[in-house]
């Protein structure tokens, strides 16, 4: 008799795939599965994430970012559209209770945007920060 194997996650994507594979990795019976969404680098308008080097470049030229810089745009970026607060973002990036988190992911945004350009992190009154894919530019 077949297994049914049910699984809810909250990450995005390419972390569900992940976990996935590594749930049914171990099972003789499955034929050999790949993770076929595994992106190192993500594109957007005038904006590139690599993630393995850690570098952005926005018109082509690299943009230096700070560790926490680096990491909550690319939080973003791996979810946009979302509407994702400052709490969430501060534990996702600084990985600590965001229950003393102030002002830090507010600056850091804003230091992002003086990098970047306005256009790719929009504040959602009340609510947080979203990620824009195509940005007015």
């Amino acid at each position: 008799m077949g297994k049914i194997l049910i699984l809810t996650f909250s990450d995005s994507e390419e972390l569900i795939m992940s976990k996935i594979l590594t749930a049914v990795e171990g099972e003789s019976t499955m034929e050999h599965i790949s993770n076929p969404y595994n992106p190192s680098v993500l594109t957007f308008p005038n904006l590139q994430i690599r993630i393995n080097e850690q570098t952005v470049y926005h018109n082509g030229i690299p943009v230096p970012l700070t560790y926490h810089e680096f990491f909550t745009l690319l939080y973003l970026a791996q979810h946009p559209s979302w509407v994702l607060s400052k709490e969430q973002i501060y534990e996702a990036v600084w990985k600590e209770n965001s229950e003393h988190c102030g002002a830090a992911v507010a600056n850091v945004v804003c230091s992002l945007r003086r990098k970047i350009g306005d256009g790719y992190i929009e504040t959602v009154v009340g609510s947080g920060y979203r990620f824009v894919r195509e940005p007015q530019l």
